[in-house]
């Protein structure tokens, strides 16, 4: 059995800790520059990998060729200490593979890809002394954890203090605060864990909720030498705003062919769509009724449901993501929302802080926005042309803007620029009073079908469906379109 000399000891501990370090935590970033001997500054999370990586391979090499290293010549903690030192030096050397991976297993859809690499890195585990049980764990473990970085890195940018904070949560959300907790008892058992996402609309929440679904654990298939599924394909969502209350419980639990006068061939329901390792998103979920309200806290509570027309169980294995812009405990001291199905809901609440609140902790945080929102029409915006939107938008919206619609505005307000050259912020803030519903500037007092008509409008504006109008006003569908087009 090898032992390790006390400097080498302290240094491995040191790797070891570090791999179960949150990465984009103040914490991570103070153990790296301790580990590099440096002073904090000038380098993000994965530059700093980058400088770990070879100190750590010529440490590992003096003690045995990196070809030849066994895991089994140590012993105790010194073989726990070396085999989590040698975890994290593995992970870093096929991270790009793993992230070039993501991105073409995205592109390629609900079909799971071969792992391109899968026999060199099941070669390096083999040679080290993992069995095929322990081979299999880590290769669907590095998966998960390089499509978390991933994807919390690129849907929740910025640096204010609020946006540090909520990537922080994520992570912890998909691995728990205590990693060693989530590798020795909880992984692929994360079903149960629910997640409530709060925040105003337009502020990102189905990003958050999909960094979060598209990042559970996959089990690996070292025959096959795939994944057990795509990731596209673990991830459910539906916005419960779309359809009108007769359709919602056969969207979400699905239907049987003639169960109802249209269902002409037999549908799953997002439940029943989604897969033991996946995760469903319940958008608007705090613009349902009551009724419907019953029906997913007994498939939350029990596992369990029917689709429509049927009395076949089926059992329900997913994670439950869900998020609302209302004001969730308001709703539940008006007895719009049960509080039953907010406890089954509530394992998180995590909240997605507005662009107006980002803005006042950092305001340089408008750039790398900017430069994010430019990308979906632009391919790879240079920093000048960053630049000139940025001076174009500071120079035609007022400094304290509240950016009512969020990030959202924001984008629609770079698409107008790239369009007319300008925007206006005036119809939707500057609006005298007794003006928020778009009403006229006549004088006269507005009648009630008048105002009616105005808060139809406004509402669907801001939700985009009769049906959410008609939910709210508690007018049925067709009414409430009227009023919209009327």
């Amino acid at each position: 059995m090898k032992k390790l000399l006390p400097e080498q000891r302290d240094f491995f501990r040191q790797i070891a800790d570090l791999a179960f370090v949150n990465p984009f935590s103040r914490e991570r970033e103070l153990a790296d520059w301790q580990l590099l001997n440096r002073a904090p500054g000038g380098l993000d999370l994965s530059q700093r990998a980058e400088e770990i990586q070879p100190l750590l391979r010529e440490r590992l090499q003096q003690l045995q060729p990196l070809s030849d290293f066994r895991i089994t010549v140590y012993q105790g903690k010194v073989r726990e200490i070396m085999e989590y030192a040698w975890l994290f030096y593995q992970f870093h050397e096929f991270q790009d593979r793993f992230n070039q991976f993501i991105v073409e297993q995205e592109r390629a859809g609900d079909e799971p890809l071969e792992l391109p690499f899968a026999a060199k890195l099941t070669g390096c585990f083999q040679r080290a002394g993992f069995g095929d049980a322990a081979c299999a764990k880590y290769i669907a473990l590095f998966y998960q954890l390089q499509r978390g970085f991933y994807f919390i890195n690129s849907s929740v940018s910025g640096d204010c203090s609020s946006i540090v904070e909520l990537r922080m949560r994520l992570w912890n959300n998909i691995f728990t605060f205590n990693p060693h907790w989530y590798l020795n008892y909880l992984l692929g058992r994360m079903e149960e864990f629910s997640t409530l996402l709060l925040g105003a609309t337009g502020s990102g929440k189905s990003l958050v909720a999909r960094a979060i679904g598209c990042s559970g654990f996959i089990p690996f298939d070292l025959k096959r030498r795939r994944f057990q599924e795509s990731f596209t394909r673990s991830f459910q969502a539906i916005n419960l705003a779309q359809f009108p209350a007769s359709l919602l419980e056969s969207e979400l639990f699905g239907h049987k062919k003639g169960a109802f006068t249209g269902a002409i061939e037999n549908h799953p329901g997002v439940f029943a769509r989604c897969s033991a390792n996946g995760a469903v998103f319940i958008d608007e979920i705090g613009d349902i009724d009551i009724p419907t309200q019953v029906k997913l806290l007994n498939v939350i509570q029990d596992r369990a449901f029917s689709p429509v027309g049927s009395h076949e169980k089926l059992r329900f294995s997913g994670r439950v993501i869900s998020a609302t812009n209302r004001d969730i405990e308001q709703l539940r001291r008006d007895g719009l929302f049960r509080d039953d199905l907010y406890y089954r809901l509530c394992s998180d609440v995590i909240v997605v802080p507005g662009l107006q609140q980002r803005l006042r902790e950092n305001p340089a945080e408008l750039t790398p926005l900017i430069a994010g929102l430019l990308k979906r029409v632009i391919d790879n915006p240079d920093r000048q042309l960053v630049a000139r939107m940025e001076t174009r938008i500071r120079a035609m919206v007022p400094e304290q803007y509240a950016w009512p619609g969020n990030v959202r505005e924001l984008e629609q307000c770079i698409r107008r620029i790239c369009l007319t050259g300008s925007y206006s912020v005036a119809e939707k803030n500057q609006l005298a009073e007794g003006q928020a519903f778009g009403l006229p500037e006549s004088g006269a007092e507005p009648s009630a079908q008048e105002l009616l008509r105005h808060y139809c409008r406004f509402l669907y504006e801001k939700h985009g469906s009769y049906e959410a109008v008609a939910r709210i006003t508690r007018l049925d569908r067709r009414t409430a379109r009227k009023y919209v087009v009327g």
